[in-house]
């Protein structure tokens, strides 16, 4: 596992929040994330920007977190064809790297379950019509409420704490709040009282440490590395077989398969910089 050494800002300060820049890059509208920043701002709390391999927020005493909306839960639960990470993947590696791992559910306690239907209904817009009539536009996402609950449950069960908030608003008070209890934890246990970036997770079998050796090359990911392993059984059939990856692995094309070449093949350059 590669760990990276905080830096301090021009004020000689250590940041207290790392956040992915991805959460805060063309982003249309507010998030739980793009609140809480605001926030670090107005109260003067030292954070970083920068682009987080896993979770979305880090805070000290090891906790991080993944921040969804139920749209996006939704969707992460059947993964791309692209090859990015399903749900099962992303939890994983989250929870074998850090130690308070934590998803955040942006909208989870708004949601309506429609178990006649098949459906759940999450709230995007809402306005008063009386004192206490509301008037509520949802979106429908076509998914069995006994399914969302069980891709909940089955999230807590790799070790990932479930936090659901009622929208963003919420949810930038609820990573506030984490902040608060990850900085009195760092003083009581005499902690660092910064967050570390962990690159890679714990390695606790030969099956993980395959998935990512063979996920550090280029192209591919936990899913991709897996579905190799599937054809080929081992790391080592895998590569000597490299150059038919695009035809017997699914998902896999030429433009991946050549940056793969590329690593595995070009004699090793000594950088001093490294």
């Amino acid at each position: 596992m590669v760990l990276k050494l905080a830096q301090t800002d021009l004020l000689g300060r250590y940041p207290q929040v790392i956040i992915d820049i991805h959460e805060i890059r063309n982003v249309r509208k507010e998030t739980s994330v793009t609140i809480f920043l605001e926030e670090l701002k107005k109260r003067n709390i030292p954070y970083r920007i920068e682009k987080l391999e896993i979770g979305d927020v880090l805070l000290p005493s090891g906790y991080a977190v993944e921040r969804k909306t139920v749209h996006d839960f939704c969707q992460s639960l059947f993964g791309t064809a692209e090859g990015r990470l399903r749900l099962k993947d992303q939890v994983e590696t989250l929870a074998t790297t850090y130690e308070n791992p934590i998803l955040l559910l942006e909208g989870g306690l708004s949601v309506r379950m429609d178990p006649m239907n098949k459906a759940i209904y999450v709230p995007v817009r809402r306005y008063r019509i009386s004192r206490r009539l509301w008037h509520v536009t949802e979106e429908e996402i076509r998914i069995h409420p006994n399914q969302f609950e069980g891709a909940l449950k089955e999230v807590e069960s790799k070790g990932v704490k479930v936090i659901k908030t009622f929208d963003a608003y919420h949810g930038a008070r609820i990573l506030m709040g984490l902040l608060v209890n990850a900085r009195k934890e760092a003083v009581e246990k005499r902690r660092k009282f910064y967050p570390v970036v962990r690159s890679k997770p714990k390695l606790k079998d030969v099956s993980t440490q395959q998935l990512f050796f063979l996920s550090g090359l280029p192209g591919i990911s936990v899913m991709r590395a897996r579905k190799i392993l599937r054809v080929y059984k081992t790391p080592y059939n895998a590569i000597i077989k490299v150059k038919r990856w695009d035809v017997d692995v699914e998902g896999i094309g030429q433009k991946t398969l050549d940056q793969v070449i590329k690593v595995l093949f070009n004699e090793y350059k000594e950088n001093k910089d490294v």
